[in-house]
């Protein structure tokens, strides 16, 4: 399955919403375009909407770490929304709900950046 993203910027964040897989053929694609996006933000803080999403694998979890590494590294915050029960277990089968902040809707994630 394709990947697709889209951007949409605010004072307070960017929203990146990911539709499709998210792979070893595709993950430096959200990688480049998160970075592209955050380059030129006037926040650093991320909300990464998984919303249509039902596949990462292993590829895909590091280079959501590299997100969250740069995130931090630029005084940003990362929310990851997560609709999927199948994705939510798997951040929780890898611990990696304990590294990030999780939510489980849009404005949930709003509320986590304090907004």
């Amino acid at each position: 399955m394709d990947l697709r993203i889209e951007i949409k910027k605010d004072n307070e964040y960017t929203h990146i919403i990911v539709h499709g897989e998210i792979d070893l053929y595709n993950a430096n694609e959200l990688k480049e375009k998160v970075h592209l996006s955050t380059d030129r933000a006037a926040s650093q803080n991320l909300i990464i909407d998984l919303k249509d999403v039902d596949y990462i694998d292993s590829t895909g979890l590091g280079i959501m770490i590299g997100i969250k590494r740069r995130t931090t590294e630029n005084g940003g915050k990362l929310v990851l929304v997560l609709y999927s029960e199948r994705i939510n277990k798997l951040f929780e089968i890898t611990g990696l709900n304990k590294i990030f902040m999780i939510a489980r809707s849009f404005d949930a994630a709003a509320a986590l950046l304090g907004k």
